[in-house]
């Protein structure tokens, strides 16, 4: 084989391994985008699940200090309708507020409301409950723990948890106070009742 023919072929030869190595190469990273893409698709899904607190399922439970410094435990409200209410000042002061009537009216009832602030300093909150002489629940999530347990994604959003501490209701967004307190009220229908059921099948004796 003469001299340009063994040019020839090692020139060839040299084209085709690079062409081999260009091949497995996007190959090779073809295989890392699909695995990236699966990966992304498992953790998106996985953080899609954890997001979506679903109604009939038990409240995440919370021990945490309010704004006055009393011990509020949810354990301890089994018993009671609760009321969580999420919100920020800036969006849902001057809803909150309204509450106060019906909360005063049906406290006797075991109606427990909490408003959980996100946002705002434990001070902020403190006045705005002064300023607006509210008796129920306060509480100034600064580290928002019960926010990301329950998974707050809008303002306000509000949970009615029966007296067993499941969760019945789930509001998303703003809301009538009226209507509000018509689904808190039917609640308490719901509780009676299943209270009256039981009575009437175990009767004192």
């Amino acid at each position: 084989m003469d001299t340009s023919s063994r040019s020839f072929s090692t020139f060839f030869q040299k084209n085709m391994i690079s062409d081999r190595m260009a091949a497995f190469s996007k190959q090779m990273n073809f295989t890392r985008i699909l695995l990236l893409l699966c990966a992304l698709s498992f953790f998106c899904s996985c953080d899609t699940q954890k997001r979506d607190i679903q109604t009939g399922e038990d409240a995440p439970l919370f021990s945490v200090a309010d704004i006055s410094g009393d011990l509020v435990s949810l354990t301890q409200l089994k018993g009671k309708i609760v009321v969580l209410y999420f919100w920020k000042n800036s969006c849902c002061g001057d809803s909150l507020k309204l509450l106060e009537p019906f909360y005063e009216a049906n406290r006797h009832k075991k109606l427990a409301i909490i408003a959980i602030n996100i946002g705002d300093t434990k001070e902020v909150v403190t006045s705005y409950a002064t300023n607006n002489g509210l008796t129920f629940t306060m509480l100034a999530d600064e580290h928002s723990g019960i926010f990301e347990q329950y998974q707050v994604f809008g303002f306000p959003t509000i949970f009615i948890i029966d007296k067993n501490g499941v969760i019945r209701n789930k509001i998303l967004g703003n809301i009538q106070v009226d209507q509000l307190e018509t689904v808190i009220q039917r609640q308490f229908a719901l509780q009676k009742q299943a209270e009256t059921s039981y009575e009437k099948n175990h009767p004192r004796k």
